[in-house]
């Protein structure tokens, strides 16, 4: 068997790997085919090497869910509003962002328009399965609609998120974010890779357009790239639900819309050829528009501990999750000219 899928019809086509349950749309557009989203693109030249990253590295491309989400590395230079919240422990099953980012999910249905894939989740984990739902609105339209369904083991609470990455033109002023309304962002309560950090550490900001640097400088985070090498991650928290990317280079929008009581923050992942190891190089360019319900990308610990600094300010950083009730949530991309 193919290790994707691929959904075809009028307007593009979708790749869904089974590594991961990531999706990868192609539109028609003029007399182009658009990636709006981005994929990795590893060197191969090692297969040792490649073959001990975890899935989520091995595939990393489009958008996939994460559950849970985040990853319980260590912290640099934590703020001191961080400290009293900041945990290392790992989750039960510590895979980066979920077991289901990194392993292979089953295909349950396949229709022309419509693709379904679930994933059982380990023994020890609080996770039963995953349920993950790819179709495509109307023939005639550049819409692509996803659910995911949820059910646990036990009653729990978890961060978790969606993971679209955009691709990014090469030349600058070429492409523009507009996040929807969020009532505060935040920069990174640390160094998130020491040496290439963008943004200054544990700062408030009301706009993307005007965030405070690590140097000081106010700059622009809606439009990568950025000149230099950095590696850092905002949230916009308390968003309502919706983002739109403008490209300028090849004259498209694309957006997507999800449920805001179920994703209540926006991470913003900036990889601007700032990690060095194997296998980035140096070289991966893209922007992370993740919608989440978590603490940035934290251990599970911390977006569960009531105390931690976002969750004080009123907003969710955990989803409770219940054992008689399957957890469903549902968002949309679209394509448009402009």
């Amino acid at each position: 068997m193919s290790d994707f899928i691929e959904l075809k019809w009028k307007k593009g086509k979708v790749k869904i790997y089974l590594l991961g349950c990531m999706m990868v749309p192609e539109f028609y557009h003029i007399d182009k085919i658009i990636s709006p989203l981005h994929t990795c693109q590893w060197p191969d030249k090692d297969p040792k090497k490649f073959s001990q990253l975890p899935g989520i590295l091995r595939n990393l491309r489009g958008d996939f869910p994460c559950v849970p989400f985040g990853i319980n590395t260590p912290i640099e230079n934590i703020s001191e509003d961080w400290k009293k919240s900041y945990s290392e422990e790992p989750y039960i099953v510590n895979e980066p962002h979920g077991y289901s980012a990194n392993n292979i999910w089953n295909l349950e249905q396949l229709s022309s328009l419509s693709a379904t894939f679930k994933i059982i989740y380990p023994e020890n984990d609080y996770v039963e399965y995953l349920e993950r739902t790819i179709s495509i609105e109307d023939y005639e339209k550049s819409i692509i609609n996803c659910s995911l369904n949820i059910s646990v083991k036990k009653d729990c609470q978890l961060p978790i998120g969606f993971h679209p990455m955009i691709n990014i033109p090469e030349e600058k002023n070429k492409i523009r974010i507009f996040p929807g309304n969020f009532k505060f962002g935040l920069t990174y309560p640390g160094l998130f890779l020491p040496g290439r950090p963008l943004g200054a550490i544990g700062k408030e900001f009301k706009s993307i357009n005007e965030v405070e640097g690590f140097d000081g400088t106010i700059f622009d985070l809606s439009q990568p790239p950025f000149s230099g090498n950095f590696e850092d991650l905002f949230q916009l928290c308390g968003i309502d639900g919706s983002i739109s990317i403008e490209n300028y280079l090849d004259n498209y929008k694309f957006s997507y819309k999800w449920n805001p009581d179920h994703f209540s923050s926006l991470l913003m992942w900036v990889s601007n050829k700032g990690r060095t190891e194997y296998p980035w190089n140096e070289k991966n360019i893209t922007v992370g528009l993740e919608p989440i319900t978590s603490a940035f990308g934290l251990s599970t610990h911390v977006s569960s501990n009531n105390q931690n600094p976002i969750s004080k300010k009123g907003v969710s950083t955990v989803i409770n999750l219940y054992k008689k009730n399957i957890w469903k949530t549902s968002y949309s991309f679209l394509f448009e000219e402009i």
